[in-house]
């Protein structure tokens, strides 16, 4: 049954399926898998009047004094009082006549169940936009799961709860000497899922972050070759002939990273080299090098990349650096016609194609190389280490690994154990900073007017939405509502190109227009892809910036100002704590994407490093690094043990999960 789709679940059917695949959900035991993000604590309910400053809390009682006004185009803001003593407040956006529909639903409720944080205001305590309740909520620590478009925290739970009468099945995977003490596999999933207590919920969620990271590091150095590589020839003609077609100057980051991948390439150990890069830096002059370098001595170069509109932007790259010195560039992504597919695999297997940049189409039984020599992937947080061993597999290639991502250095060596690291910190002559600017919701219309002006003058922008949960209940727009009515308010004068997550090719198509500079104005509710490079873009609006990872910020604002016009990125925040206003300013404040993912590191609460949650590929379901470093270091030593005094072939359950777990 762990295995059956979530379709046998309740209220899930096929075109549901489809869509909740974006979180990962397929099977009954993706489900039982998927761990609550955080809990809302509903374990105690407080009198209005004693609601304490600037803690989440639940409380109840009657609302009076309920009051609807419009405060700028389409947006309104409710007011009211519960017992008369503390206010509650909500924005909503209703552009039409008459009540809001959430005004209508708050008129219903004769007692009102309120869960937010409170802060001082003129008239006492205010939550502003606390999640609601017309009936008392079920009482104890209460989960919340990532969500999407269309999927509610309310399905999440009873899915969970239908799965729970499966939780039996899961099999234990760790052996029973590296368990010890910690409660069974089972047991942890049921009681991370609803605690009966915070101590229970400590247990279970020690047993899980340890099964994580030991699955996680037996993964990564399970799948370190033992075997000698490919001695490439010493820097020739056409290396030079390459480094003299450059059109810039390269930095000092640029060529020690060259250095090191030349005496790797040049060695007969395999290269396994990771080169981090800020936004901007310089990354794929690496990448070509090492091509170049590959070819001249007879090898192919494969170039992995997560998504097939980095693939044609990076092929374009690749064929204007690389064929006039006579060496052949070919794509290959799941989207082209079968004969053309056909064409590129069948060039590669005779090696009359010299470099190919593709998707996780490379990957495929099909694709056959006659010397694969160099694997390069792009974005090494987007694929995982199954991915790249597969890479690895057509050929005994190096291989070169680029990250936009920046690592803190007391992390890197737990995530890319497996590889020697690089740093590039400088960006290149002429690059600009991007202008980070908080803005005040009060002028959100002033900063739309100022992106049409830009756009106006034969620029690009681009605008971004959290994937957020489509309820009343949270102080964020129904996404695609709000960006169907910018495009026919305040950017109704521009081309807009709208994406969001239920979109398939669309999306494709809408990433390839604005790249050609057919639309003016990306609007996404999922995360610009990384690495998109569109140079005419240089104005970046982020609502709801509060949601976003620091990383993720500085990720996203590295899309503008790619060109030679400086680039500018407006962060909107519509519940600002002292707290994210903190984070928030650490971003506003340094472009080093280094000492961001350190303070984002020391600043973040819940959630992951990178912010890949968002980008829908964590790299943990549950553990944390920050947190949970004991934890870490247990689980390392007890691989080491492992894998220093026994075969995997004794723990064929352990090998069976290991298979199944995604890095």
């Amino acid at each position: 049954m762990l295995d059956a789709s979530v379709t046998v679940l309740p209220g899930i059917g096929e075109k549901r399926a489809q869509a909740i695949r974006n979180l990962g959900l397929e099977t009954v035991r993706d489900v039982l898998l998927s761990f609550p993000r955080t809990y809302k604590d509903f374990q105690t309910i407080v009198e209005p009047s004693q609601v304490e400053i600037g803690v989440e809390q639940l409380t109840s009682g009657k609302l009076t004094n309920l009051t609807e006004r419009r405060i700028s185009q389409g947006r309104r803001l409710i007011q009211g009082q519960l017992d008369g003593s503390l206010t509650l407040t909500w924005f909503v956006y209703h552009k039409g006549p008459g009540m809001s529909y959430l005004l209508r639903k708050l008129q219903k409720a004769e007692t009102l169940w309120v869960y937010g944080v409170a802060k001082p205001s003129l008239f006492g305590a205010e939550m502003s936009s606390p999640e609601f309740f017309l009936r008392a909520p079920r009482l104890g620590l209460m989960p919340v799961y990532p969500l999407m478009a269309g999927v509610s925290n309310d399905q999440r739970i009873r899915w969970v709860e239908a799965a729970l009468k499966h939780v039996h099945e899961l099999p234990e995977c760790l052996p029973e000497k590296i368990r010890g003490a910690r409660p069974g596999r089972a047991e942890a999933v049921a009681e991370i899922h609803f605690p009966k207590s915070r101590s229970r919920y400590e247990e279970a969620r020690e047993r899980l972050v340890f099964e994580e990271f030991f699955l996680f590091l037996l993964g990564l150095q399970g799948s370190q070759e033992v075997r000698s590589g490919i001695a490439h020839k010493p820097d020739g003609e056409l290396v030079k002939r390459y480094r003299a077609r450059l059109p810039f100057q390269l930095t000092k980051g640029q060529e020690d990273a060259l250095r090191q991948v030349a005496a790797d390439m040049e060695a007969e150990r395999p290269m396994r080299r990771l080169i981090q890069g800020d936004v901007g830096s310089g990354k794929t002059v690496v990448a070509e090098y090492g091509a170049v370098k590959a070819v001249a001595s007879g090898g192919q170069v494969a170039m992995m990349v997560p998504t097939e509109v980095l693939a044609r932007q990076m092929v374009k790259r690749m064929k204007e650096s690389l064929e006039p010195l006579g060496i052949s560039v070919e794509l290959l992504i799941g989207n082209m016609k079968g004969k053309e597919q056909e064409r590129v695999r069948a060039a590669l297997e005779v090696g009359d194609c010299d470099v190919v940049v593709g998707t996780h189409a490379l990957i495929t039984e099909k694709v056959n190389f006659k010397h694969l020599s160099l694997a390069v992937v792009d974005e090494q947080h987007r694929f995982g280490v199954r991915q790249r061993s597969a890479l690895l597999g057509k050929g005994n290639a190096d291989l070169l690994v680029m990250s936009a991502t920046p690592i803190p250095r007391s992390l890197a060596l737990t995530i890319y154990g497996d590889l020697d690291t690089t740093e590039i910190r400088e960006l290149p002559a002429g690059r600009q900073a991007v202008d980070t600017r908080l803005v005040d919701p009060a002028r959100r219309d002033d900063v739309y007017r100022y992106l049409v002006s830009r756009v106006h003058q034969g620029e690009q922008a681009y605008v971004v939405f959290p994937l957020v949960d489509e309820s009343e209940h949270l102080d964020l727009k129904a996404a695609t509502q709000e960006m169907e009515s910018l495009k026919d308010g305040l950017l109704s004068s521009v081309r807009v190109g709208l994406i969001h997550g239920q979109m398939g090719k669309e999306k494709e198509a809408v990433f390839e227009a604005f790249a050609a500079g057919e639309i003016d104005v990306c609007l996404a509710t999922t995360v610009i892809e990384v690495g998109m490079n569109v140079p005419n873009a240089t104005v970046m609006v982020i609502e709801n910036a509060e949601r976003f990872g620091l990383a993720q910020l500085h990720q996203l604002r590295g899309r503008v100002g790619r060109g030679n016009k400086g680039g500018i990125c407006f962060l909107l925040a519509y519940n600002l704590t002292p707290h994210s206003r903190d984070r928030l300013n650490v971003v506003r404040t340094s472009n080093d994407g280094f000492f961001i993912a350190e303070e984002d590191l020391r600043l973040r609460g819940p959630g992951d490093l990178f912010g890949i949650r968002q980008w829908g590929q964590p790299l943990f379901r549950l553990a944390d690094l920050k947190e949970d470093q004991d934890i870490l270091t247990k689980a390392a030593l007890q691989v080491k043990e492992l894998l220093e005094t026994h075969s995997l072939a004794e723990y064929p359950e352990l090998r069976r999960e290991l298979e199944r777990y995604e890095w």
